[in-house]
């Protein structure tokens, strides 16, 4: 049986879903500003299919959600909208901690998107290169934890069923750093559906074709053979490697040479990801990344399982809160960073601005009404040079127009 909120909820999803044409046309769209009632607070990144931004609602403006929307050069793809349409069906179902939450779809204008919970935190690529800056790493504990609290996730998803009692099949298909999300709480979420392999999917892949990123693929995937709950498994490993090493795998190679690597299962060790670590992890890690699915642990449950017996001590609410503190200070980091680069952009944006406002005023002396300069500030001239000019210059002769401003409570400010 389903939780009442997610009947509600998948309720909700299937109503709109079954009302939406699949072959709906899509206009193009310039700077998003609002999406059906939400409005668009900032963008806050863009794939190959999709682009998120983070909105709020006015029914609850101290809220913020993250819409997912197909990409405006993407808008008349069909492949595009069943992906999206079947991402919105999967994560309707799902209801985990460790899973970004679906709150709901949205049409407009024949488009089609999905309102998330914000995740206010970072992404571990993101987290990775902040520690890289400051010559830090994760401890083995941390790794492990966040890989953990990854297999916890996958595992639930593994398993789902839909509300007849039948299991979906759910495969995320694309774990990878950038989907993996530590909230400033310290709370990991797994996002990003957009390509998981489930029952009843409206974009099949086809048997020889590949989705999902090649150096987190398992060997069966990146053949283009059918993949299972294995795949996750053996991505999970990949994943934990690069945590442990505070780097990439494969790094070193080029695509083609990457690819015969992956598709052979030839990962590097253990050793070149962090010198000592117990044996125990080596062989936790080698059964993980078999090459054939049968032959790693037949669930994400395992997995996690046989990691629990690696650490001697595992302590889940100091592994929170060091995340917490860690997450917290990178993310104010990247504040002060971004507002420091938003008034630089604003400065030579009001500079340009003058500078073209006095221009055409030289040019066209008959329009210099338009020009509105009395709120820039007089330069003080250098010292031993306040000589008054020998011709002041005269009053307008005509009243400045006054410029036409946008209430600034209206917008959020954009860092």
């Amino acid at each position: 049986m389903l939780h009442p909120r997610m009947a509600h909820t998948v309720g909700k999803v299937s109503d709109i879903l079954d009302h939406m044409s699949p072959a709906a046309a899509g206009g193009r769209r310039g700077d998003l500003d609002r999406f059906g009632p939400y409005r668009v607070v900032e963008k806050l990144a863009a794939g190959g299919m999709a682009e998120l931004y983070k909105v709020r609602h006015p029914a609850a403006p101290g809220v913020f959600f993250t819409l997912k929307c197909i990409r405006s050069d993407c808008d008349d793809d069909p492949e595009f909208r069943n992906m999206l349409r079947d991402e919105a069906k999967i994560t309707a179902i799902l209801d985990h901690p460790n899973i970004n939450r679906v709150v709901e779809v949205v049409e407009d204008n024949a488009q089609l998107g999905l309102i998330l919970e914000y995740v206010d935190g970072l992404d571990i690529g993101r987290l990775r290169r902040h520690m890289r800056k400051n010559d830090s790493q994760l401890s083995m504990e941390l790794c492990i934890h966040i890989v953990r609290e990854v297999l916890e996730g996958l595992d639930y998803a593994h398993n789902i069923k839909d509300p007849e009692g039948e299991y979906l099949n759910v495969v995320h298909r694309d774990v990878s750093p950038g989907n993996v999300m530590v909230t400033t709480a310290g709370a990991v979420k797994l996002v990003d559906f957009g390509i998981a392999r489930a029952q009843n999917r409206l974009a099949k892949t086809e048997v020889g074709n590949v989705k999902g990123k090649f150096r987190y693929m398992a060997p069966e995937q990146i053949r283009g053979d059918p993949v299972g709950p294995g795949a996750d498994v053996y991505a999970t490993a990949v994943f934990l490697w690069e945590l442990l090493a505070g780097r990439r795998i494969y790094d070193e190679v080029g695509v083609p040479q990457l690819m015969i690597r992956v598709a052979n299962a030839h990962v590097p060790s253990l050793d070149d990801a962090r010198p000592g670590l117990p044996k125990t992890l080596h062989k936790v890690f080698a059964r993980a990344t078999a090459l054939r699915p049968e032959d790693r642990f037949l669930s994400a449950r395992a997995f996690a399982d046989a990691l629990d017996s690696v650490l001697l001590e595992y302590d889940l609410g100091r592994c929170r809160t060091e995340l917490a503190l860690l997450v917290s200070a990178a993310c104010r980091k990247d504040s002060l960073a971004s507002f420091d680069r938003a008034v630089a952009r604003a400065r030579v944006a009001a500079e340009s601005d003058l500078e073209d406002a006095i221009l055409n005023a030289l040019e066209q002396p008959d329009r210099v009404e338009r020009v509105d300069i009395s709120a820039v500030e007089r330069a003080e001239p250098p010292s031993g040079q306040l000589n008054q000019p020998e011709y002041p210059p005269e009053p307008p002769t005509m009243p400045m127009a006054q410029p036409v401003t946008r209430e600034s409570s209206e917008f959020p400010s954009i860092v």
